[in-house]
């Protein structure tokens, strides 16, 4: 399918409208799409605060396990690989292959 000039104009005409049409979100939106309790006072932000330290504490803990895992698959696949290795150069010098 082929856009000419004018139903290019008239999709950028529709955009512009629609652009012009939608308002920015509000504070408590953007509270709301973050996922985030919407702070009612000094004592809130605290522990909003304190929640996500806890968060941030418990991924960073979440990320080294998951580090520490990768580490030790590669080193799995290294011995693997040396032992696949080994076997085919055992076959080889008995003539099996």
């Amino acid at each position: 399918m082929t856009v000419d000039n004018k139903d290019a104009q008239k999709l950028d005409n529709i955009f512009e409208k629609e652009r012009k049409r939608l308002k920015p979100m509000t504070i408590e939106e953007e509270y709301r799409n973050a996922d985030v309790p919407m702070p009612k006072g000094t004592h809130d932000l605290e522990e909003i605060i304190r929640t996500l330290e806890t968060r941030n504490e418990y991924l960073h803990k979440h990320i080294e396990k998951l580090t520490n895992e990768i580490q030790e698959i590669r080193k799995d696949n290294k011995h693997l690989a040396q032992q696949y290795d080994d076997q085919l150069r055992q076959f080889r010098n008995k003539g099996l292959i």
